[in-house]
């Protein structure tokens, strides 16, 4: 008896020490994909492919299906040999103007960037296949990201590399004129996470000035994750309704810190603090008219998604709310001749707009958008833009 008390003792220590702990925001593992960003971020009920392994896993069991001349039904998945893709955030056409001036050089543009409203850049390679009911994919994505700073001294900046893979089954269920699908995924992750880089000694050095680059007090941690995730797809005629959970019961990053990396030499302070990616609940609706032969010249989906974190604001460091109407987003696509893709959206209050070319197993896309970083829509929009180059069958 004593023995279990002592136990149950210890236990309650250690846990209590856990919740003394602050916690703090890590973002969801996800990459800038033109085809979603254009179509103003929503694509829970009619993603497939590639881009749906890390939104919907009961996208998983959705296959391409091409008529023989027998008659006979072919049914294919989607295999991404390699996707390359980078995107960018800020003041896109400010930037396009001020490469004009000759007397500025691309430290001096960047800079202006930073101290008028913020840039962010990512670049992204992966691969994976999708389809007949599995999903399996690697994927690595490295974000930079400079907030808004007054002046060029108070320039930092945020690097987050992650690496994950993905591993779903989805298993659909007839039930006469309607059908439901229902699918899962893991994600193990490993993520390094460098903040407060100072930039400004690393721009001088650069520009030939006296400062030198030094990491000695920036603090480097890498650290794994698992993540969870479900998806439910419901189909009548040429409705689609999705519920998606993502990042299940918030997915947490054991975090250790990094005293070296890439030849550079970090702090290696200890890390304290927890970091978790909340649990989010996700709604999608999408039609897509069945027109026979037309569908192969045009064929058309409109959507729409909504997203509801579940977590309180003020328990996580680093977190912030946003509006019922921030968090919905709508997009349209039209494919002609079933290999040029028109796509249009709105997200969280603003247009986006992109394309996508798909020759043979050659396919790009590309999208301009903006997207709300505050509480409501109008607060603080940041445009962007993204760009892939992809080799699929």
């Amino acid at each position: 008896m004593k023995k279990n008390i002592t136990f149950i003792l210890i236990l309650l220590s250690i846990t209590g020490l856990a919740f003394g702990k602050d916690r703090f925001y890590s973002p969801a593992f996800s990459w800038t994909s033109p085809e979603v960003k254009a179509q103003g971020g929503s694509f829970i009920a009619n993603g497939s492919g590639y881009n749906s392994l890390l939104v919907n896993p009961a996208s998983f069991a959705k296959t391409t299906e091409k008529e023989k001349k027998d008659g006979e039904v072919k049914r294919k998945g989607e295999l991404t040999l390699i996707s390359i893709g980078a995107g960018f955030s800020g003041e896109l056409f400010q930037l396009m103007e001020d490469t004009r001036d000759d007397a500025k050089n691309p430290i001096e543009l960047i800079l202006d960037q930073v101290t008028s409203n913020g840039i962010g850049a990512s670049v992204q390679f992966g691969s994976g296949y999708v389809g007949k009911g599995l999903g399996i994919g690697f994927m690595s994505v490295t974000e930079m990201n400079a907030p808004q700073a007054e002046t060029t001294l108070g320039v930092t900046g945020d690097i987050i590399m992650t690496n994950g893979l993905i591993l779903g089954y989805a298993h659909p269920f007839e039930l006469g004129q309607f059908k439901l699908v229902v699918g899962g995924d893991i994600r193990p992750m490993h993520r390094i996470f460098i903040n407060d880089i100072n930039i400004r000694s690393f721009t001088d050095s650069l520009s030939g000035g006296d400062s030198d680059v030094t990491f000695d007090t920036v603090d480097a941690m890498g650290g794994f994750g698992v993540g969870f995730d479900l998806g439910v797809d419901f189909y009548w005629r040429d409705l689609i309704a999705s519920m998606t959970m993502r990042d299940i019961g918030n997915t947490r990053y054991f975090f250790k810190s990094m005293d070296t990396l890439f030849g550079m030499q970090f702090s290696g302070n200890s890390v304290d603090d927890i970091y978790v990616t909340p649990w989010t609940l996700n709604f999608g609706v999408a039609y897509s008219p069945t027109m026979g032969k037309i569908n192969r010249f045009i064929d058309p989906t409109i959507h729409a998604s909504w997203s509801q974190p579940l977590v309180k604001e003020d328990s996580l460091y680093g977190y912030s709310a946003q509006s019922f109407w921030t968090r919905l987003d709508m997009g349209a696509e039209i494919v002609l001749l079933s290999s040029v893709a028109l796509r249009a959206g709105f997200q969280g209050g603003y247009f986006t707009a992109g394309f996508g070319l798909d020759l043979f197993f050659l396919e790009l896309n590309g999208a301009l958008y903006s997207e709300e970083l505050g509480t409501h829509a109008g607060d603080k929009s940041s445009m962007g833009g993204s760009m892939e180059v992809a080799f699929r069958f």
